[in-house]
């Protein structure tokens, strides 16, 4: 049966995903010093780490009409 990763194995991993998302250990030190839960940042990376949306992907209900000068 596999162990569970140690500390230091996950603190290597967040690191890793960190700077895949574009943010350096010192930045997300920065981050978790300033108040942010790791679960929080967590979800910071894996934003940065998703593809851009497509302009199909957003809401329908946000529609800008065309203005109609009198």
């Amino acid at each position: 049966m596999p162990q569970p990763p140690t500390l230091v194995q996950a603190i290597e991993r967040l690191a890793m995903a960190g700077e895949e998302a574009g943010f350096s250990v010192e930045d997300m030190i920065r981050m978790l010093c300033a108040g942010v839960s790791v679960e929080t940042l967590l979800d910071i990376i894996d934003r940065s780490l998703q593809p851009p949306q497509k302009e199909t992907d957003r809401s329908s209900r946000w529609t800008v009409s065309p203005r109609q000068d009198s």
